[in-house]
């Protein structure tokens, strides 16, 4: 499966200590909620400059050392040309399958009853087949 290089984790890019520490503490407060009907993805936006791939490589950094399943995917303006954002949920489930063994093995499931969800460009079968049915 296509990986986007350069989009997960890079703990050099982390905030510095002591900083964004209540956006960051109500990230994790978020991850660790157990209502269930909070959602389960975050997506973290806004202006230019403004801190976002730091609080996502700290919160990313964070939730592999307490060994939780997770992914971290960044944009860039200058990867632009690699087309990234075409591997997003491709990139997300082989991270989760580098981390959790029963996800690989589901997700190796739907890959061996249909190889095209490796190429196909519908974001919507790729979600719900590499993501939500290994889940």
């Amino acid at each position: 499966m296509a990986y986007a290089g350069g989009a997960g984790l890079n703990t050099t890019k982390k905030c510095l200590e002591g900083t964004r520490t209540e956006i960051l503490r109500d990230i994790m407060n978020w991850i660790n909620d157990p209502d269930l009907a909070v959602p389960r993805i975050l997506w973290l936006h806004g202006q230019a400059g403004r801190g976002k791939s730091a609080i996502a490589h700290t919160i990313a950094s964070w939730v592999e050392d307490v060994g939780g399943l997770g992914s971290c995917f960044c944009f860039a303006r200058d990867r632009q040309s690699e087309h990234r954002e075409e591997k997003i949920l491709m990139t997300i489930a082989r991270d989760l399958a580098g981390r959790d063994q029963s996800f690989r093995r589901a997700l190796a499931d739907a890959l061996s009853k249909d190889h095209t969800l490796k190429t196909t460009p519908d974001v919507i079968r790729q979600w719900q087949q590499l993501i939500l049915k290994p889940l």
